[in-house]
């Protein structure tokens, strides 16, 4: 018989907030990347959308780590990214 003792686990809600708090940081380069990658289409309104919906995730991260202050700027940020990159595509042409 083996005398180490077993690793604690942890509970089940702080390795589900682990998770979600690794796919917002997975999402939020994801956003990033697939921005720059569209970067020359539709008069770059493909990529602010994304970029929008990465600071999107970041102000969920942000906000789940306990900064509840930065929700209203962040939100602000997303929108404005969001409703910039809509009226550079629709301007271009381009239909969702």
């Amino acid at each position: 018989m083996d005398a180490t003792p077993m690793p604690p686990h942890l509970p089940m809600s702080r390795t589900f907030h682990r998770v979600i708090n690794v796919g917002l940081v997975i999402g939020i380069f994801v956003f990033m990347g697939a921005g720059l990658a569209t970067a020359n289409l539709c008069n770059g309104g493909y990529a602010l959308i994304l970029f929008g919906v990465a600071v999107g995730c970041l102000a969920a991260l942000i906000y789940r780590m306990g900064a509840w202050a930065t929700i209203i700027p962040f939100a602000i940020i997303c929108l404005t990214l969001i409703a910039g990159g809509w009226y550079g595509a629709s301007v271009a042409g381009c239909h969702f």
